[in-house]
């Protein structure tokens, strides 16, 4: 390569008085970004680089003196050949670039990276045209596309299990006793898997956080506040109920497990986990307890056991747990997808999730099923919209690949236009199952914004063959939790909660997804009766929102829980027994009994079940005892005291932070029969985490004067 002698000087006297001077500006050749862009392959990632270059100068004098490198370099290269130069100058463009990639923070970018909406009346050409009606056809979507997601703070290291030593810290005050009142009526407001979890597919991808140990001289800083703009429900915990004066519970069942998904989301991006967002019942419902199948499709199987409380020896906790059996995927189904496409699902990457989620659930589909699509933002995108057909129909995955985010949210006028196509379907497809899926962060803002005002347009009034909602939440900031699980329950569905492109293909996998998809049961509800002469007073664990009165359990009702197929739903109660009960030790006794309700979704039967409540009363909370009953017991308790923190005085919070260690402490002895599980180590993590946001709170006040 020929060289510029007097170039080579003038740079060498241009250098030395930079550095003489600590100049932090470079007078650059005015062609030399022009000339940098033609050696180069991909020209508008360099229109950008150029475009910026002078707020990256400024940023450090490092920056500045990799600019000058690239002077040289182009410079010195004289008139070869185009390949030439840009072989000579590549390894200086890549340190440059690598450079700017490492520029402070301050200089920053933003590009539109959504796909844009398609006009009204295009025609069909490259973007695809605009649908004014269902059955326009779309030419092939898309590259999907979204904001990349936001990068995930690695979670704190567990404790490491077996046998550890409880952190330092002040002597906690004693637990509050709980209070015995009557019972207040509430206020309206997939196959089992081989891991843990009722569903693998709904694991947390990221990877167990390595096993360590935690200095325990200091408490820890206490997590990051909630993220912001998120809405729960504040449910007062159910109180201890005496059995002389009400010896009967009635709730409806739940399959819903987004309370505990959340808070493992929060706890591994730094956040601290909200009470009011934890529902202890989902906590529970989130793991496999390997309940036997029923022998037949009848009815459910009940298993029913009691136990040592784990924080009150003086105290049995009672455990009942409900498995639906496995039916044939026999019956065509009906979907219709309604997703949001406002501008809050812009947040991370909520549409690559939903879309993710979406083109599974099209995938999983078989010939004779249907399935629809209905984009909503301020209103509906009607130019989007597809009626149902069958899934490899192209205007279905064009719709789907053009998901991106703009305007309002308008969660009312989605839902009504995906009611009034489930219907259509319904009516031509009578012995269809039909399912109405919303994928959305909840965060609705245009008309109606509450789930009852929804709902009061888009509900289904055809109890003969029901519609089932079924809501899908993604995100994190900006998120509507109780919006979201207040339709489905409403709705004769169940919620889930996704956090990850991974986590949603493999929870409408084909094989989940038609399991997820055929009902059991409708209408579920349950309701347990103690024994006054044996059991002094019960409470429910959880399930705050689930209890109904009494006097309900005779009657249908929408929001009892849609049960689907394979489906297994446990229930803990505290119970105190009375001093004078004489009870057998060694043997079972029955405490009470159990009665089941529901409607067969194909014939629109009611159906009830019964059975006891028994168990050994001397069981005790050690290694003789089933690990998965004390599995149970662990999650349920650590939910429903941590639930708790908002709702009792400053005082109690020590009362709550020692029962979570000693639940730690238990849950480390299980380590030896659970511990090639991740779901044991992914709920070890969230314990250490909400755990250790409780003794980060200040200090127990001494009394003394400062």
């Amino acid at each position: 390569m020929s060289t510029n002698d007097s170039f080579d000087r003038e740079m060498e006297r241009t250098l030395r008085d930079y550095y003489a001077a600590r100049s932090r500006e470079l007078e650059a050749p005015a062609d030399t970004w022009a000339r940098l862009e033609r050696r180069l392959d991909r020209p508008r990632r360099f229109d950008w680089f150029g475009g910026n270059m002078w707020k990256i100068l400024t940023a450090g004098a490092g920056t500045v003196a990799a600019a000058v490198l690239v002077i040289v370099a182009i410079n010195l290269a004289g008139n070869p050949s185009e390949s030439d130069e840009a072989q000579e100058a590549a390894p200086v463009i890549a340190h440059v670039q690598a450079t700017a990639a490492a520029a402070p923070a301050s200089v920053q970018v933003t590009e539109n990276i959504s796909p844009p909406l398609p006009p009204a009346h295009a025609q069909p050409t490259a973007p695809p045209a605009a649908q004014s009606a269902a059955h326009a056809q779309p030419t092939a979507p898309p590259a999907a596309q979204s904001a990349p997601p936001a990068p995930v703070v690695a979670p704190t290291p567990m404790a490491a299990y077996g046998q550890p030593t409880p952190a330092a810290a002040p002597a906690p005050l004693p637990t509050p006793a709980p209070q015995i009142a009557a019972r207040a009526q509430p206020t309206a407001a997939p196959a089992p898997a081989a891991d843990v979890f009722r569903a693998t597919s709904e694991s947390a991808a990221a990877s167990p956080p390595a096993v360590g140990s935690q200095a325990a001289a200091e408490p820890p800083p206490a997590p990051p506040v909630r993220p912001g703009a998120t809405t729960f429900a504040d449910l007062a915990r159910q109180p201890a109920v005496l059995a002389s004066e009400d010896a009967v519970s009635t709730f409806s069942l739940d399959v819903d497990r987004t309370s505990y998904f959340l808070a493992l989301e929060w706890a591994r991006a730094g956040y601290g986990v909200e009470p009011d967002s934890v529902r202890a019942e989902e906590w529970i419902n989130t793991f496999d307890y390997g309940y036997q199948l029923p022998s037949d499709e009848w009815g459910f199987g009940v298993e029913t056991s009691l136990v040592e409380h784990p924080l009150d020896p003086g105290k049995l906790l009672a455990r009942v747990g409900f498995q639906a059996p496995h039916l044939p995927d026999d019956r065509p189904l009906n979907v219709t997808l309604v997703l949001d496409a406002s501008g809050s699902m812009a947040n991370g990457n909520r549409v690559d999730i939903a879309r993710a989620a979406a083109e599974a659930i099209r995938q999983s589909l078989r010939p004779e099923d249907r399935i629809a699509v209905v984009h909503f933002t301020t209103d509906v995108l009607h130019n989007l919209t597809v009626d149902h057909r069958v899934s490899d129909d192209t205007a279905v995955a064009n719709s789907i690949g053009w998901l991106a985010p703009h305007g309002s949210t308008n969660v009312q006028a989605g839902l009504d236009e995906g009611v009034r196509l489930a219907d259509q379907a319904r009516r031509q497809r009578p012995g269809a199952y039909n399912y109405v899926i919303l994928m959305s962060d909840g965060v609705a803002n245009v008309d109606a914004t509450d789930p009852f005002g929804i709902l009061e347009t888009a509900y289904d009034r055809d109890a003969a063959n029901t519609l089932r909602l079924i809501t899908i939440g993604v995100g994190i900031e900006n998120y509507n939790d109780y919006l979201l699980e207040q339709l489905a329950q409403h709705g004769n569905g169940w919620y889930r909660y996704l956090n990850t492109v991974d986590q949603a293909q493999a929870t409408f996998s084909r094989e989940n997804w038609l399991a997820l998809s055929t009902p059991f049961a409708d209408q579920t509800r349950a309701q347990v009766t103690w024994d006054p002469a044996l059991v002094y007073s019960w409470r429910i664990v959880g399930y705050e929102n689930r209890v109904t009165p009494d006097e309900t359990f005779a009657e249908d009702r929408k929001e009892f829980a849609e049960i689907y197929s394979g489906a297994a739903t446990t229930v803990l109660y505290e119970l105190e027994l009375r001093a004078d009960a004489r009870l057998p030790l060694g043997q079972n006794v029955d405490l009470g009994r159990v009665e089941l309700r529901w409607i067969v979704p194909d014939t629109q039967q009611s159906r009830s079940q019964r059975a006891d409540v028994t168990g050994r009363a001397d069981a005790g909370f050690g290694g003789g005892t089933d690990p998965m009953l004390r599995l149970a017991a662990i999650v349920g308790l650590a939910a429903d005291r941590y639930s708790a923190l908002t709702q009792v005085p400053a005082e109690g919070h020590y009362g709550i932070r020692d029962d979570l260690d000693r639940l730690r402490e238990h849950l480390a002895v299980l380590r030896p029969n659970l511990g090639h599980l991740d779901a044991y180590h992914d709920f070890a993590y969230l314990l250490e985490h909400i755990t250790d946001s409780v003794q980060a709170r200040p200090p127990k006040p001494s009394g003394y004067s400062n």
